[in-house]
């Protein structure tokens, strides 16, 4: 992922004492230096004889050598200041990737900031605005690379800011993005899914954020997924966003299919598909496109529960200039998941915007009362 900005970091290494200088924090770690090998050991302990402490730590850190980094750190403090550095120059984020655990607890513990390996700061910067990401071209480094245990030792800090802001360039125009959104724009990350998951279910992230692209941007192009027709979205028409397409966090794992960041945000009881304001339409115009390619059934009952028990998505429903969102809302309504068959139902084309919202006031007046009674039904099921 490409970012060009993104949440300072507050952590000034100038001005603090080591914690890893005491004994205790090298007594916790004294079991887990032999995760690096013997030779693996010496190797290290020669490069920080030959090319210094710094290029050293990295290694160290590259092998969860946690000896050779505890000797560097109480001997060379200043060496921390590499895990302000970006990308492969930061030998947390060394840590993190190479999936050693104890390692990367140890910097955290000395001082490396959680946020700097998590923010967009460590992200590479586009050798021009214009380039979201280059079509086929990974950055160096994402939190989607990170194994499990080394995303949940980052959890694990109380200094963690999971809603951070970054700002991301699409077509010269800013795009505004969260760490979870972010890893899950890393399509092709092999850890993706999961650790976005980790993110979202994390209570202090916030789920109802949103982004707004452009259709023709970069941002786009950069994905091997096909999007809906253009015509489909609603589209934002002020000033210089004027024709941006505004989808919510739950919009965007299912629009990048990312099945495990979906169910982990319907399971969140603060998930509203009805936040942020303008998202509602385009929500639902994403998970009807995917339906119909076959995708995301086991997501039907779960999201049309949470989309009727919000005001706020019913309203931009029913206020919506659309007719085409006013039908796919109704045949949502309607639809069976278990057949997984989609029908359209051909009088609603005759229908105009007041006829249609009649017929949804109607739908969502009867909602309740069907599914109490489909719950009755599988409980006496269940008895026989």
């Amino acid at each position: 992922m490409i970012a060009t900005g993104g949440a300072t970091n507050s952590h000034i290494l100038g001005n603090y004492s080591l914690p890893g200088s005491s004994h205790s924090t090298r007594g916790q770690q004294s079991s887990e230096a032999r995760t690096c090998s013997w030779t693996q050991h010496k190797v290290d302990k020669l490069h920080l004889k030959t090319r210094g402490p710094d290029s050293a730590l990295m290694e160290a850190a590259k092998h969860n050598d946690t000896k050779l980094i505890n000797r560097i750190l109480d001997r060379h403090p200043t060496s921390l200041r590499l895990c302000l550095k970006q990308q492969n120059q930061n030998p947390a984020i060394q840590a993190a990737v190479h999936g050693n655990t104890e390692a990367f607890q140890l910097l955290i513990n000395y001082g490396a900031s959680p946020n700097t390996v998590l923010a967009s700061k460590s992200y590479e910067k586009p050798p021009l605005p214009l380039l979201f990401p280059q079509r086929g071209r990974h950055s160096s480094y994402s939190p989607a690379n990170f194994t499990s245990e080394t995303m949940k030792v980052l959890l694990r800090s109380k200094e963690i800011d999971l809603n951070s802001i970054n700002d991301i360039q699409d077509s010269y125009v800013s795009m505004w993005m969260t760490p979870t959104e972010l890893v899950n724009s890393q399509a092709g990350a092999k850890n993706r899914g999961k650790i976005s998951a980790l993110l979202a279910s994390d209570p202090r992230t916030q789920v109802n954020t949103k982004i707004e692209f452009f259709y023709h941007g970069g941002f786009k192009s950069s994905f091997h997924i096909e999007f809906p027709r253009e015509s489909s979205f609603y589209k934002t028409s002020k000033g210089v966003t004027e024709g941006k397409i505004p989808v919510s966090l739950i919009g965007q794992a299912i629009l990048l299919n990312n099945p495990d960041l979906a169910l982990t945000l319907l399971d969140r009881p603060d998930l509203n598909p009805g936040e942020p304001e303008g998202t509602a339409e385009n929500l639902l115009t994403i998970f009807i496109d995917k339906l119909s390619n076959g995708l995301f059934y086991n997501l039907g009952n779960p999201l049309r529960e949470k989309m009727v028990a919000s005001e706020e998505f019913c309203r931009q429903i029913l206020d919506s200039d659309s007719l085409l969102a006013k039908e796919r809302f109704l045949l949502l309504l309607s639809m069976d998941f278990q057949s997984r068959d989609i029908h359209d139902n051909d009088k609603l084309d005759r229908l105009n915007s007041d006829e249609l919202n009649a017929h949804i006031r109607y739908e969502l007046s009867q909602y309740g009362n069907r599914e109490s009674v489909e719950r009755e039904v599988k409980h006496l099921s269940t008895q026989l």
